[in-house]
């Protein structure tokens, strides 16, 4: 596939906390919000609802949300729609909105601003989602990567 077949998502994470991970999301190389996640913890070892995705890479793509009654953003890299993430299983791992690590259970918040390394504001899940869904109409696959900085 070539390169703009793909829309490619990457996030740095640049501060670690014991309950949060915070990062910067780029799209296609350009600067488009803050993430916010629950803490990274040792490998193999995961936390149900409390444990940020593994640094891998994944897929994305919009699908209806039963929990949040919409269509968002699912992060996966299993034909079933879950993550399998250097043996660790995910389900259900979307992009949304959020200020803080509780407003998450292993999602990835996405917001306009950082206010602190625990607390981002501004969701950009609606921007995002229009993002996501313009490289879909396109026939693109959307592609992420996320990386321990």
């Amino acid at each position: 596939m070539k390169a703009h077949e793909i829309l490619h998502l990457r996030i740095i994470r640049d501060e670690f906390t014991s309950q949060t991970t915070v990062g910067k999301m780029y799209i296609d190389g350009q600067f488009f919000g803050y993430t916010l996640e629950d803490t990274v913890r040792a490998f193999g070892i995961k936390v149900k609802g409390h444990t940020a995705l593994p640094a891998y890479q994944y897929q994305v793509k919009l699908s209806y949300s039963p929990k949040y009654e919409r269509m968002m953003p699912l992060i996966f890299n299993q034909s079933d729609g879950s993550v399998n993430a250097m043996g660790i299983q995910f389900k259900g791992i979307r992009f949304h909105g959020g200020n803080r690590h509780t407003d998450t259970e292993g999602c990835i918040l996405i917001a306009k601003h950082r206010v602190t390394k625990e607390l981002i504001q501004g969701s950009l899940e609606k921007e995002l989602s229009l993002r996501i869904a313009e490289a879909e109409n396109q026939g693109k696959q959307i592609a992420l990567e996320i990386i321990n900085g």
